[in-house]
């Protein structure tokens, strides 16, 4: 009988170990995806249009916050493709980001690390 107590107690250790790993790689990510977003664009593109002499004309902007105030930042054309690429990047590690913290509080809760 005291054999077998051995081993679970080699097992949850074990498993302690591998939740501890998981949970350190976690932050890790959650660290290195903050660092990412700091150098990506925040906001959403948004298309103006205008009449101008007959004429119809239309030109995208970035809207965001800074603070309390709401900026909108004229976009030319040949910054459009890099701009709508940066702002994906930036949706897909903000998801993963989410997706990171959640984890971490799941690992947290089953395996009483903080």
């Amino acid at each position: 009988m005291h054999h077998l107590g051995m081993k679970v107690v080699e097992k949850d250790r074990h498993v302690h170990g591998m939740l501890s790993e998981e949970l350190k790689r976690c932050r890790d990510m959650i660290i290195s995806l903050g660092k990412e977003l700091l150098n990506l664009p925040k906001g959403s593109l948004h298309i103006r249009k205008k009449d101008y002499k007959g004429k119809k004309y239309s030109y995208h902007y970035l809207k965001y916050r800074q603070g309390k105030k709401s900026i909108s930042r004229h976009v030319p054309q040949k910054e459009l493709e890099p701009l709508i690429q940066k702002l994906k990047a930036r949706k897909r590690y903000e998801k993963e980001l989410k997706s990171y913290g959640v984890r971490i509080k799941y690992l947290e809760k089953i395996s009483n690390l903080k």
